[in-house]
C-alpha cells in the first residue's frame, strides 16, 4: 500500500492495493486509520463491479439502503448511481451540489460515503471536501462562544411543513472515534436552532455554515477514471460540482456510491 498526499487540507491518495479481492482485515484498518487521520482517502486504478463495491463498503460499517428505488444500480439496496448521462430529473441530477452532511437528516448519520468513478468527464464534476477540524480551530473566541452548546434542528432537504422528523445533532462534537473538536451540520439542512427565536437561528446557522466553508477550509477532488474515494463525514462537509446533462458519452460523470453507519476502531 502505497500513500501521499493530496492536500494540506484533507486527503491521501492510496495505490498497489485491489479492492476486488478480499482485502486482509489489517488493510480495511490501515484504510480507516487513514480516514480518521486526514478525512479523505482516493484509492487509484480499482476496476471493481458494483456487487464489489457494496461487499466492499460492508468491511467499513452497515451499508445504508438508499431511499429513492429509481437511483438503485443492478437491483443492489445500498449502491446508488449518481449520473448526468440519463433522463433522471433535475433535484436528482444535482441534489448533491450543495454543502452537506450525509444523512444528518437522520438519527445516525452516515460514517463513510465513498464513490467510484466508472465515467469521468475532461473537466469539472469534482467533490469539494471543506475540513470541519480545521473550521472549529479557525473560530473567532466570540463566535465560539455564540454556538457553543448549540442544538441545530435539521429535516430532509430543509423542510419547514412538518412532512419529515426533525432531528437534533448538536453544531459541536467531538469525533466518535479520534476525539478531536470539529463543526458539525454546519450546512444544509438545518432548520433551526434550540432555543433561539426563527430568523436570529437561521442567520447564525447561515453564519457558521459561511464560515466553515471558506477555500482556506476547502480540497477539491478531481477524479481520474476508477477512483474510489471514500471520506469521514464527522470531520467533513462536502458538495458535488454542479452538472450539465451530457450530450457525448465523453461528457459523462458516472459514480457509484455507497454509504455506511458505525465507527469501527482501529489497532
Amino acid at each position: 500500500m502505497n500513500i501521499s498526499k493530496l492536500s494540506d487540507k484533507s486527503g491521501v491518495q492510496v495505490s498497489g492495493i485491489d479492492v476486488s479481492h478480499d482485502l486482509h482485515d489489517d488493510d480495511i484498518s490501515k484504510i480507516v486509520s487513514l480516514l480518521y487521520e486526514h478525512g479523505v482517502v482516493c484509492i487509484r486504478d480499482q476496476q471493481i463491479q458494483p456487487e464489489e463495491l457494496a461487499n466492499f463498503g460492508a468491511r467499513f460499517g452497515s451499508p445504508v439502503e438508499h431511499n429513492e428505488e429509481n437511483l438503485r444500480l443492478n437491483g443492489l439496496s445500498t449502491v446508488m448511481s449518481l449520473s448526468n448521462a440519463d433522463d433522471r430529473d433535475d433535484r436528482q441530477l444535482n441534489g448533491g451540489a450543495h454543502w452537506h452532511t450525509d444523512l444528518i437528516h437522520t438519527n445516525e448519520p452516515a460514517s463513510f460515503t465513498m464513490l467510484h468513478a466508472v465515467a469521468v468527464p475532461p473537466s469539472g464534476g469534482g467533490t469539494l471536501f471543506a475540513n470541519q477540524i480545521l473550521a472549529y480551530q479557525a473560530l473567532p473566541i466570540e463566535l465560539e462562544e455564540k454556538i457553543r452548546e448549540r442544538v441545530v434542528i435539521h429535516c430532509y432537504e430543509g423542510r419547514t411543513d412538518g412532512s419529515m422528523p426533525e432531528i437534533l445533532h448538536s453544531l459541536i462534537r467531538k469525533h466518535p472515534v479520534t476525539g478531536k473538536t470539529a463543526l458539525y451540520g454546519a450546512a444544509d439542512t438545518g432548520i433551526g436552532i434550540v432555543d433561539m427565536e426563527a430568523v436570529e437561528a437561521m442567520k447564525l446557522y447561515l453564519e457558521i455554515g459561511e464560515f466553515a466553508t471558506q477555500d482556506k477550509f476547502v480540497y477539491r477532488h478531481q477524479y481520474q477514471l476508477n477512483d474510489l474515494v471514500i471520506w469521514d463525514n464527522a470531520q467533513l462537509l462536502h458538495s458535488a460540482e454542479v452538472l450539465t446533462r451530457a450530450n457525448s458519452k465523453q461528457e459523462q460523470r458516472i459514480m457509484h456510491r455507497v454509504s455506511v453507519r458505525g465507527w469501527p476502531e482501529t489497532d
